[in-house]
């Protein structure tokens, strides 16, 4: 079963998923540093924390995560900018249309806003790993010209089974018609790992790859019983430069994993290469290369 994450592949609702329970970190904590007055990016707050004068970056970041909070997929739609690449009121929909996909929110606990570029060039916006994927149809330079861009860092405070996790998620936020929105998700390139797989039968998880050239997607199905070793299987794409984690063992004590049996990601049907590695130990291990020519 693929698990349908909006927050996985967009933003920071999305640094541990949909927002299921996410309130603003207050007054008693001091997570920038600042005494209560003012903060590292130069806005102004009151006690509370509340800035008097917030980078309207900033404020569009702060309606889509109090949006998730409710669930409103709506209101999350409408601080997203016309040409953010997913809508997740439709992933919703074709979600519900799937047996064999599920679209669920995980609970996100204490979240703070804060500007981390408020210059940021949106010529550099070309660069991203996924732009070109994304913006295939789109005319990407009809879309930034004459705009501005900043760079907005979520950090998420997260509980699940008494364990406490904190995540960080950096957003671009984009102007469109003179107001803030919440563009894509801020990420480098990665580059490939490189070398053969690695011969030891513990860490073979992969079955197979089917690709399927009309959705680009390329479904990577898993074998049946996995290394309880492994922690983490991580998908690459050399058209996207980045990798997605999948894979949460079956005694994971996080309630809201799915164990998987295969998992799908994009890929560029004109050329690429798939490249699959497996988390053990706190080592990244490359176990399973393919290329993809149409």
């Amino acid at each position: 079963m693929e698990r349908r994450s909006y927050l996985a592949a967009v933003s920071a609702v999305t640094a541990a998923g949909f927002a299921g329970c996410i309130s603003e970190l207050g007054a008693d904590d001091d997570g920038n540093g600042d005494d209560g007055n003012g903060d590292d990016t130069g806005n102004e707050t009151d006690g509370n924390g509340a800035q008097d004068d917030e980078h309207g970056a900033v404020e569009a970041v702060e309606a889509y995560m109090a949006a998730g909070a409710e669930e409103d997929l709506e209101a999350m739609a409408d601080a997203m900018h016309t040409h953010h690449p997913f809508d997740p009121a439709e992933m919703a929909a074709e979600a519900a249309e799937d047996e064999d996909t599920t679209f669920e929110m995980d609970p996100v606990g204490d979240y703070e806003v804060e500007l981390a570029d408020e210059g940021y060039e949106t010529d550099e916006i070309h660069d991203l790993p996924y732009a070109e994927f994304w913006f295939q149809d789109v005319d990407l330079d009809d879309v930034l010209e004459g705009e501005d861009a900043a760079l907005v860092t979520v950090e998420t405070e997260t509980t699940i089974a008494g364990e406490t996790v904190t995540e960080s998620e950096t957003l671009i936020a984009l102007t469109e018609d003179g107001e803030w929105r919440v563009f894509l998700p801020y990420d480098e390139s990665t580059e490939l790992p490189d070398g053969d797989p690695v011969d030891d039968e513990r860490y073979r998880v992969v079955s197979d790859l089917e690709f399927d050239a009309d959705d680009e997607r390329v479904r990577v199905n898993l074998i049946d019983s996995i290394d309880s070793s492994i922690e983490e299987i991580v998908a690459y794409s050399e058209s996207q430069g980045r990798g997605s984690s999948v894979y949460e063992p079956e005694d994971s004590d996080d309630d809201y994993a799915l164990p998987s049996t295969w998992f799908s990601s994009n890929f560029d049907p004109d050329g690429d290469e798939i490249v699959v590695t497996v988390i053990a130990d706190g080592e990244e291990l490359l176990v399973h290369r393919e290329t993809y020519e149409p």
